[in-house]
């Protein structure tokens, strides 16, 4: 009995959860109120108070949901037989299509935009940039990369090009453009970064990304 109680108690919190990242995505962390969230979860306010005392709480949830599903892209990708740089590339573009398509992503990425409430949102953002950072070294002990460009500066673009594409995208066309744009951010970077006796990958990742948005 007591285990039924107990999914059904993580159920309903997923589902809270949820439900405040649908806000969120819509409405902003200022603009989203309690009980916008308990309409659209179809809750109660003391079920909500239960789980989550207050908007920062339930915010914080959402991030960690976030945060837990990219680094599980990360490390899916990164476990991958590509190579150091179409992981980047991979990382990058799966991104993109997790923000047009997981609410969850889309409202944790415009909590971090929006958030300064709390000291771990810069963790997150260096998490990710040293993340990168490694794959940037190991892509240029493969020779994909030129040898002459500081590692930590084609992370830190990067991710923050990344970031900035992503929130003039949604300004614009609604995301409609997303994959386009990082698809282009990347055509303009590898003909920077590859060098020139390996600009026939720069070809074979752009034809690839292409295909996928096709």
């Amino acid at each position: 009995m007591r285990e039924v109680q107990q999914e059904r108690a993580f159920a309903t919190r997923q589902h809270i959860i949820e439900s405040a990242a649908a806000v969120f995505d819509t409405e902003g962390f200022a603009g989203a109120s309690l009980g916008r969230i308990v309409e659209r979860a179809g809750t109660t306010r003391g079920a909500l108070h239960f789980h989550f005392p207050a908007k920062e709480a339930l915010a914080r949830a959402v991030l960690n949901e976030h945060t837990s599903r990219m680094s599980a892209v990360v490390e899916e990708i990164t476990r991958s037989d590509g190579c150091a740089l179409e992981q980047i590339v991979a990382i990058s573009k799966t991104t993109a299509r997790m923000i047009d398509k997981d609410v969850i992503v889309r409202a944790g990425t415009r909590l971090l935009m929006e958030l300064t409430y709390t000291g771990e949102l810069p963790v997150a953002y260096r998490t990710w940039i040293d993340a990168c950072e490694n794959m940037v070294r190991k892509a240029i002990e493969d020779g994909d990369i030129v040898p002459t460009i500081s590692p930590d500066a084609v992370a830190y673009l990067v991710i923050s090009g990344l970031a900035g594409i992503q929130m003039v995208s949604s300004v614009l066309t609604g995301r409609s453009d997303l994959d386009q744009r990082v698809d282009e951010m990347w055509e303009v970077l590898l003909l920077g970064l590859v060098p020139a006796d390996r600009r026939w990958k720069v070809a074979d990742l752009l034809n690839s990304a292409a295909g996928e948005r096709t």
